[in-house]
């Protein structure tokens, strides 16, 4: 049982609510402050005065005033109104994130809704009553109104839901749990829309699948490095220590962790050695002297940690704003109690989530385009030190090896890129000019979704490649954590001895990558990867 309290709500804690149905109750101090926040305002309401979406209309209507025996029209009316997002639905994992954001918000204890509705859509998180969601609708200003509508809508007993991956009606799944459909009274319908629900449930759980996107992307560049017969060199610590960003600096410690025992890549030592004797050979004979000895990688292998730590320094500006968005109350009108006044302003204003959502996007993506220039030094027999052209192993002509495969990173990385075109900065006014400035922000999150299980597919090109790759070398010669992965990926696709079909390999693979299998395989060699 997760007890939220509005303050202290963690990704890991909002992974586990999503992904595994965790249940939820709030802290004894968040129900105290509801039920004052609830007291103050129902206060307010039977002494006629004029608070925004409470006695009065919403949006450009804000000049109508609303006699409090309206309030349970007022606020149905502007649910099923605004019930009005279209296209695909979101996955049950991402409606229970919006979810318990929203119950996180009200755990605050200043959005004045009753503790007992707020019970209600606890109790529907709890016994995994899940809205049917369209994806399709939010400008990401006065929050999510549309999508978190649905919502509401579900737990007024009308709309579509899914209950035990099952379509229904709301009232049925309500009556099969022993819940009664709620009555809105004043502010509850705007209390439970008016907020970036959404935006930050859909993109929080990015994030959280983007931490292991970042270690996975190391440990198979590891493996790419050591089939390409790299150097060790380029992640001396003392190098990255004269250039000292976070992030640069925990990949080269992650790499030097992972390539250790590897006798595949060259050494410090053995390029030292090596240098030393193409020098005194240059100085003997006094001419111009071509090797063939790597004194240095491509850039693909040799900046691996300043293009991946980049996207870590990214991940941790992203992981700041989320955290903040994730614990605050995000509605409007609060209510603040121990001042007695009411907050009337743009909390609900999606902009703080959606330009890191932007920037989560480019980052992810950069993890893709290193991965599909490895790839392509893999596959082309002039730039992959001795590997068979496509990894065609000996029958090259006949046999075409990766060369379809290779096609796919090559689309999802031009894909990706597509949609790294900001969303953050879109904005188009709409609702009679009063939301003259809006975030997009739900577009932002959703296209980081797509671009992240996009990198996850190149990802799992490049694995199945260097795994091939290690069949074309000396595979007792790899380090500890290669060897191991290259056996659990072996363990669910065989080699590539003949042309196949290569599509359900490529899924088994990206579903691996996604589950975090193999970085928890290589944190049980090497340790916590940072």
């Amino acid at each position: 049982m997760l007890i939220i309290d509005g303050d202290n709500l963690s990704l890991e804690e909002l992974a586990k609510v999503a992904q595994d149905g965790e249940k939820i109750e709030f802290s004894a101090t968040s129900q105290k402050k509801m039920r004052e926040s609830r007291e103050m305002l129902e206060k307010w309401v039977a002494e006629e005065k004029i608070v925004y979406g409470v006695t009065t209309g919403f949006g450009p209507f804000v000049s109508v005033l609303i006699p409090t025996k309206y309030q349970t029209e007022l606020q149905e009316n502007l649910i099923r109104s605004h019930s009005a997002n279209v296209g695909p639905l979101f996955s049950s994992e991402e409606t229970r994130a919006a979810m318990l954001l929203r119950l996180n918000a009200f755990a605050k204890g200043c959005s004045a809704i009753r503790l007992e509705t707020a019970d209600t859509l606890k109790a529907m998180l709890n016994n995994q009553i899940h809205p049917s969601i369209p994806q399709w609708g939010s400008v990401g200003a006065s929050g999510d109104l549309t999508p978190s509508s649905h919502i509401a809508l579900a737990l007024m007993g009308e709309g579509e839901v899914e209950y035990k991956k099952e379509k229904m009606n709301a009232s049925e799944a309500l009556k099969i749990v022993g819940l009664t459909p709620v009555k809105f009274v004043a502010k509850e319908g705007l209390a439970l829309i008016n907020g970036t629900t959404m935006m930050t449930g859909v993109g929080a759980l990015q994030l959280y699948y983007a931490w292991n996107l970042i270690k996975t992307a190391e440990v198979i560049s590891v493996m790419g490095i050591e089939v390409l017969l790299g150097s060790v060199e380029p992640f001396l610590a003392r190098g990255h220590e004269m250039k000292p960003h976070p992030g640069q600096i925990a990949t080269a410690s992650n790499l030097r962790k992972m390539l250790a025992g590897s006798k595949m890549i060259w050494s410090k030592e053995d390029l030292e050695r090596i240098r030393k004797e193409l020098s005194e050979k240059v100085k003997r004979s006094g001419e111009v002297t071509e090797s063939n000895i790597p004194v240095q990688n491509v850039y693909s292998l040799r900046a691996t940690p300043q293009i991946l730590g980049a996207v870590r320094d990214a991940l941790e500006y992203i992981n700041k704003q989320v955290l903040i968005e994730m614990n605050s109350a995000n509605d409007n009108p609060l209510f603040f109690t121990d001042l007695d006044i009411s907050y009337q302003g743009a909390n609900f204003h999606g902009q703080p989530v959606a330009l890191p959502f932007d920037v989560m996007a480019i980052a992810l993506t950069e993890i893709g385009v290193l991965s599909e220039r490895r790839l392509n030094k893999m596959l082309d027999k002039v730039r992959s030190n001795g590997l068979s052209p496509f990894l065609a192993r000996g029958k090259s002509g006949l046999r075409c090896g990766f060369e379809g495969a290779q096609y796919i990173p090559t689309a999802l990385v031009a894909e990706c890129r597509t949609l790294c075109n900001p969303a953050s900065v879109q904005s188009i006014s709409s609702n009679g000019e009063n939301q003259d400035v809006v975030s997009m922000g739900l577009v932002a999150a959703r296209k980081a979704r797509d671009i992240r299980e996009k990198i996850e597919y190149i990802l799992a090109v490049e694995l199945l490649a260097a795994c091939e790759a290690v069949e074309e070398r000396d595979r007792e010669k790899l380090g500890p954590v290669s060897l191991a992965v290259y056996s659990k990926i072996r363990q669910t696709v065989p080699s590539f001895v003949e042309d196949r079909v290569m599509s359900q390999d490529i899924e088994k693979i990206k579903n691996i990558i996604h589950s975090g299998e193999i970085v928890k395989l290589v944190e049980s060699i090497v340790g916590v990867l940072e």
